[in-house]
Formats: C-alpha cells, structure tokens, sequence
C-alpha cells in the first residue's frame, strides 16, 4: 500500500506538525534537517532550482525519517504535471502556491488524485508503487495518504476563501503572511491591522470546513502562541535560513 502518511495521522489526531522548506540542492543538508523533530519537509521548487532529478533525489533523503512534500511553482504547474512528478517520485503530499478561487483549488484535487476522485495519471511503473511491485495497493489507498496544501496569499484568495477551503480534498490551508502584508500594501508588517484580519478569516474558514490551518512560526515564541490560537501545521524556516542564522548566533554568542 503506500507509506503512511505521518504527518497527514499526526494532524488528524489532533496534534501539531512542524517543517521547513529544502532550498538547497544538497541531498545530505535535507537528509540532516529530516534526521531533527521536523515532521515533514517540502522540497521548494517555487523558490529553488530543483530539477525533476533532483527533487527525486531529496525524496529519497527525506523519507525515512519525515514527510517529503513538494511546493511547485503554481497551480498551472501542478494540474500540467507537477503533482503527477512529484508524487510518483515518493512525495506525500504537496503545497501549491497562488490559490486564488474554488476552481483553481478543484483543478489541484483533481491533478492529486486518482480516479474517481481525480484525474491524476495511474503509471505502472513508478518509485511511487515501487516500480510496479505494490502497483495495486499504490493505487488503492495514494488518495488517502496524500496531503494536499493550498497556500492563501492575495487578498482576493481571502475574500474566495470560504468557497476554497469547501472544496473536498483540501487538507491544510497555508497563510502567505510574507505575500499577503506586501499585497495589502505593507510589506513585511505582518502585524498590521488588515494583515491580521485577512490571517483570522483564513482560520475561521479552515475551522469552518474542517480544513487544518497553517501558518509560520519562525520563533518559539511565535509557534507557541499560534499553536495556542488553533493552528497546527507550522512553517520554521528553511534550510539555508537555519544556516545562516546558527553561524550568526555562534558568532553573537
């Protein structure tokens, strides 16, 4: 059957996950991050390099030891067969950025999914089913191990956001804080009054529709707070942000 999905049962039972982006291409960076307390990692092909290649090749490190999700570039990129790479690589799950309406959060269901429920290509021979040997229970139980992340980032993602997140088969909806104070005009004041609205209507909507709510929390101080305030699936940072901010604290130190 395919792997179980940790980070998916972890949620459904009630409890947080935590993970990072993989922007580097080093299959030993990723395989150090996923050997930490993350829960899952998602190999970040919106903001990285990361060839089809390569994106099989960090699945590959993530997996014994996290959740390997892929975030791909758009939803035309995932429903043109981005979903479909990245999942017949070993990828549970994936996060698409730029949801903007219920069509488009429709169009990523159908492309992650298998019939009935989707349109997602059923290959005989993939690292997913491992290259045919578990080819029937691959496709038997994929639809309901793969976790799907929708990203709400604009404010007209906001103002659609009770009719994406009814959609069936949306399992987390992510907050772009970064995206949405610079498209409400107040880049990087994730504090500002508007900012936070848009933030409390995209978790009531999640709550509303049974949809787990997302969000970053890049300090302690933050993710506790948030975790307190209901949302359950976090963000840290990334790879070369824990870098970079290790060598700094050292040298501050």
């Amino acid at each position: 059957m395919a792997p179980v999905n940790r980070t998916l049962r972890t949620l459904e039972d009630g409890d947080d996950v935590v993970g990072a982006w993989l922007l580097s291409r080093s299959t030993r960076a990723a395989e150090v991050v996923a050997r930490t307390d993350v829960d899952w990692l998602a190999i970040d092909t919106e903001h990285a390099p990361h060839s089809p290649e390569r994106v099989e090749a960090l699945i590959r490190a993530v997996e014994p030891h996290a959740t390997p999700l892929v975030r791909l570039p758009s939803v035309e990129t995932t429903v043109s067969g981005g979903a479909k790479h990245a999942l017949d690589s070993g990828a549970q799950g994936v996060i698409v950025p730029g949801v903007e309406s219920a069509a488009d959060a429709e169009r990523v269901v159908r492309a992650t999914h298998f019939p009935p429920v989707g349109e997602r290509g059923v290959a005989g021979t993939t690292r997913a089913n491992e290259y045919g040997e578990r080819f029937d229970d691959y496709v038997a139980n994929a639809n309901d191990e793969t976790l799907v992340v929708v990203q709400i980032e604009s404010p007209s993602a906001v103002e659609s956001v009770e009719d994406i997140l009814a959609v069936d088969g949306i399992d987390v909806a992510f907050i772009g804080e970064n995206d949405l104070s610079s498209a409400y005009g107040y880049p990087g004041e994730k504090d500002y009054s508007t900012v936070t609205a848009a933030v409390q209507r995209v978790f009531e909507a999640a709550e509303a529709n049974g949809v787990y709510p997302g969000i970053a929390g890049r300090t302690p101080t933050t993710l506790t707070e948030r975790s307190n305030r209901g949302f359950q699936f976090f963000l840290l940072g990334a790879d070369l942000s824990f870098m970079r901010t290790g060598i700094e604290e050292f040298l501050d130190g």
